[in-house]
């Protein structure tokens, strides 16, 4: 009889620890975002867990690697990114629904010491080096190539060309002063700003327009933890963390 009991009560206790299990994992979110957005995102979900209560995760890295992982995972509920990006996944990873963030801004930055009045200048022999984003990695490769083709300068400017992969290792050189130049987006230029020499904004004219979204990923449709995130993302104060890091 005690035996019985004895088994009923660890039943009992194993179905209560499954249902703090399921509730935590409900209350839980897990989002990844381009590396390039980790500061805006960091805020965002700073204040989003102020004003929910609820723990969120984050993933950063290039697109690539962020969608292997979601995909791997099965875990992650938000994507930020390039929406152009996201959109040519095709059956890799699909989103139910998208929150436009804003319009990411390419700018052309240079380090302390140089000074980069226009594009043009890139054609001169002062600046001796300049870096971009790999195109297959990262939107700014893509949005900086387009730019220098606008411009006519892709074989003038070929020689000095370095690419690497991602938009905070352009930053990471220009910091260290190893690149003159380089195309990263103003996220990044306002959040380093006084580690920079200065930036240029690249006209819109010259490179296809950059819609940066938070999409959720197919089979979060019923997370609670991600709906309320993309309601979060439509309030004020969400667009007013976006609009401070120049989205």
């Amino acid at each position: 009889m005690k035996k019985t009991v004895a088994r009923k009560v660890r039943g009992i206790a194993a179905c209560c620890l499954a249902a703090v299990v399921s509730l935590q994992a409900q209350q839980h979110l897990l989002l990844a975002s381009a590396a390039g957005y980790k500061k805006p995102v960091g805020s965002l979900v700073a204040a989003f867990e102020k004003r929910s209560g609820l723990r969120t995760e984050t993933i950063f890295g290039n697109l690539q690697m962020v969608v292997s992982q979601a995909k791997l995972s099965g875990e992650v509920a938000i994507v930020i990114g390039d929406r152009r990006f996201l959109d040519k996944l095709g059956t890799a990873l699909t989103f139910s629904e998208y929150v436009v963030l804003g319009r990411g801004i390419p700018v052309l930055a240079f380090r302390k010491g140089m000074v980069i009045r226009s594009p043009g200048d890139l054609l001169t022999d002062t600046v001796r080096s300049v870096f971009i984003p790999q195109d297959g990695k990262a939107i700014y490769g893509i949005a900086g190539k387009e730019a220098l083709a606008s411009f006519g300068y892709t074989d003038l400017v070929a020689p000095k060309l370095t690419e690497v992969g991602t938009v905070p290792q352009v930053l990471s050189y220009l910091l260290t002063g190893e690149a003159d130049a380089g195309f990263i987006n103003l996220t990044e230029a306002l959040a380093n700003e006084k580690r920079l020499g200065g930036y240029i904004v690249i006209p819109d004219t010259a490179y296809t327009a950059i819609d940066i979204v938070a999409g959720r990923v197919a089979g979060f449709e019923s997370s609670a933890p991600a709906g309320d995130f993309l309601q979060f993302l439509q309030s004020d104060t969400a667009r007013a963390v976006c609009a401070g890091f120049g989205l």
